[in-house]
C-alpha cells in the first residue's frame, strides 16, 4: 500500500502532466519552445490607417517598467511593418495606445478541481478559502505545481479628434514565464499580422 506523500506526489504528477497535454496535442510536429499566441480583432481595420501617422503611447505600467524601451521598441516596430507611420511625442490624426500585462493563471496552475477555487491577492500571494494549501502542507508534505502565467498585448487607435475608437485587437500566450520583454515583438507582431483586413479569432505560431 502506498504511502499518503507518495500518492500526493503521484497526484500531483499526474495533474501537471494533464497540463502539458493540450499544448502537445496543439503543437503538433511543433517544438515545446515555439511561441503560440491567440490573437482577437474584433473588426478590420479602415484602409485609412495604412500609411497613416500614428502617436504611439504605452500603458503607465508599461511606461515606468524596467522592460520599458524593449516593450516601446517592439510596438514601434510591428507598426512600421504594418504599414503605419508610429510615432513619439508628436500629435498625429490617430493615437496608438498599448499595453503590455502578465497575470497568474489560477486554475491552469492548480487546476479546475480544486473548490474553493483560490484566490489571488494583492501582493501576488495565493490563498485557499477551503484551507486546502495549508492542509496539503501540513500532512503530506504538498508542494504547489510551477506557477503558469498568460501573458498579453492589447492594442488601441483611436480618432485622436473625436477620441472614437478606431481599431483594437490583443494577443495572448501561456507559459510558465513571467516576462514581458521576451515576447514583446511576437505579440506585437501576432497582433498586427495581417493587417488592415484580418480580423476574429485565430491562433498564431513563432517558432523559435
Amino acid at each position: 500500500m502506498r504511502s499518503p506523500n507518495s500518492l500526493t506526489r503521484l497526484w500531483h504528477s499526474a495533474r501537471i502532466g494533464l497540463l502539458l497535454v493540450p499544448a502537445l496535442l496543439l503543437g503538433g510536429c511543433a517544438s515545446l519552445t515555439d511561441l503560440r499566441a491567440t490573437v482577437v480583432t474584433p473588426n478590420p481595420a479602415p484602409q485609412a490607417l495604412v500609411g497613416a501617422k500614428v502617436q504611439v503611447q504605452a500603458a503607465p505600467g508599461n511606461a515606468d517598467s524596467a522592460d520599458a524601451y524593449t516593450l516601446q521598441t517592439a510596438v514601434l516596430d510591428a507598426m512600421t511593418q504594418a504599414g503605419m507611420v508610429p510615432l513619439l511625442g508628436t500629435p498625429a490624426p490617430y493615437t496608438a495606445r498599448y499595453a503590455y500585462t502578465v497575470r497568474l493563471d489560477l486554475e491552469a496552475t492548480y487546476g479546475p478541481s480544486v473548490w474553493p477555487p483560490p484566490v489571488l491577492l494583492p501582493n501576488g500571494a495565493v490563498y485557499f478559502p477551503g484551507g486546502w494549501g495549508g492542509w496539503g502542507g501540513g500532512m503530506f508534505g504538498w508542494m504547489p505545481p510551477p506557477n503558469y502565467y498568460e501573458r498579453s498585448f492589447s492594442l488601441e487607435i483611436r480618432d485622436t479628434a473625436t477620441g472614437a475608437l478606431i481599431w483594437q485587437s490583443h494577443a495572448s500566450t501561456g507559459g510558465y514565464e513571467r516576462g514581458l520583454a521576451s515576447v514583446a515583438l511576437p505579440l506585437a507582431q501576432a497582433v498586427l499580422r495581417g493587417f488592415p483586413s484580418e480580423y476574429g479569432e485565430h491562433k498564431v505560431l513563432f517558432p523559435r
